[in-house]
């Protein structure tokens, strides 16, 4: 092939990477079946209640029941030892404070290079939000609901 000749056909996609969007959508879908789960439902109605969850949440964010499985099958296969946790949490004043006086230094060192970074508001930062928190940690095991016990 020559050099600078473009490939013809359509441009290959990378292996082994998704966009963002989806990974933050497997990480709410993960957490949301951790939360479902440990209050002791079902795999089914579990699926069932993840998919109502995240469209109460975040009403644009695309779902179904299809793609939870999907997500649920490659990011938790059952021969996985070890897995990636998203866990909600609900910050603090502290926190909110925190990440407005990081915005806030982000913001004027972006001034300081010529270039405009919107700080967000009060206003903004009274809006219920969360954070995901991401870890490595073991498969969790929910047993069966109907399981026998010995």
């Amino acid at each position: 092939m020559e050099i600078g000749k473009k490939k013809r056909g359509r441009p290959r996609k990378p292996e082994d990477t998704i966009k963002f969007w989806q990974f933050a959508r497997a990480g709410h879908v993960m957490c949301a079946f951790d939360e479902v789960r440990g209050r002791g439902n079902k795999h089914s109605v579990a699926v069932r209640d993840i998919v109502d969850l995240l469209k109460q949440r975040n009403p644009e964010m695309p779902i179904c029941q299809t793609e939870v499985r999907r997500i649920l099958a490659a990011w938790r296969p059952r021969n996985a030892g070890t897995i990636l946790r998203f866990e909600r949490k609900i910050p603090t004043e502290q926190d909110i404070k925190r990440h407005y006086w990081i915005w806030e230094q982000e913001a004027a060192l972006q001034g300081k290079k010529g270039l405009r970074l919107e700080v967000p508001t009060n206003h903004e930062l009274t809006r219920p939000i969360a954070l995901l928190t991401i870890r490595f940690a073991e498969r969790p095991n929910y047993p069966r609901h109907n399981g026998k016990t010995e």
